[in-house]
């Protein structure tokens, strides 16, 4: 099984181009090179690792598609409302095509995953001048980091951190 590694969408294996996003239908070099599974030693079931980053990439994409979204209704309302907003838009549209970029870099290189959505400063920090300055609607973008993304990368942590030593 293969996945899109641009969209990251499950591909059939004699698929040429993905249904998803249209892009050449080629495996990622991760999934090309590297173990596709990993032992769970508490309940001795295994994991498979594409889908676990398959799921995380499409997660970080959302988060990059709602922080698009915030931000744009941010500037717009910076532009008719209060000039603060702009600063926070821009910010916020700034962070959603870094989550968008990294939602495909994850898939070619999985390390450090876990050093990534463990730190809690930048998120709270995200958090705090969204509701401050921002309005309640930053706080939609930032609860769904910590629950549909952090989260899942706390779950999976041993999982995740196995990358990093066969990464290397």
């Amino acid at each position: 099984m293969k996945y899109c590694s641009y969209c990251g969408k499950e591909l059939l294996d004699e698929a040429v181009i993905c249904p998803g996003c249209g892009c050449p239908a080629q495996a990622n070099s991760f999934q090309q090179n590297n173990m596709n599974s990993f032992q769970n030693n508490n309940a001795n079931s295994y994991v498979d690792i594409s889908i676990l980053l398959n799921t995380l990439s499409q997660r970080v994409n959302t988060n990059g598609i709602i922080w698009l979204i915030i931000g744009i209704l941010q500037i717009l309302g910076g532009i008719f409302i209060n000039w603060l907003l702009l600063i926070v838009g821009v910010l916020n549209v700034v962070s959603s095509i870094q989550d968008m970029n990294y939602s495909k870099t994850l898939l070619e290189n999985p390390k450090g995953i876990v050093s990534k959505f463990e730190q809690l400063t930048g998120p709270i920090i995200t958090l705090v001048y969204n509701v401050v300055i921002g309005g309640v609607i930053g706080v939609i973008g930032s609860i769904y980091y910590f629950v549909a993304i952090r989260s899942y990368v706390m779950e999976n942590k041993a999982v995740f951190q196995s990358l990093d030593s066969e990464m290397i």
